[in-house]
């Protein structure tokens, strides 16, 4: 989550950086618009079975990685099988 995190922070910082670029050398301002909103971020890990012993949800696993990606601010936290759910979605969806 960390390195989402410092990635979307340079990515900010560099287009932040870049803004200067959109004066002219006596400071007059071009038509040059930039908008600067924070990166979305979305960390893919895991699979949903991993939160099952013997083909059945184990309640203490699944509600500690709800809790774990639930408490984190500006970082999507999906995992592998829920981002195929999501594409197979749109894809019927056509």
């Amino acid at each position: 989550m960390a390195q989402v995190q410092k990635t979307a922070h340079k990515a900010l910082r560099l287009v932040t950086g870049e803004l200067h670029k959109l004066y002219e050398d006596d400071g007059a301002p071009t038509d040059i618009e930039v908008p600067t909103v924070r990166p979305r971020q979305v960390l893919v890990i895991g699979n949903l079975c991993e939160f099952t012993d013997r083909g059945s949800v184990n309640p203490e696993k699944i509600t500690s990685f709800e809790q774990c990606r639930r408490s984190v601010l500006d970082v999507e936290v999906i995992t592998f099988d829920e981002l195929y759910q999501r594409a197979c979605f749109i894809v019927e969806d056509r």
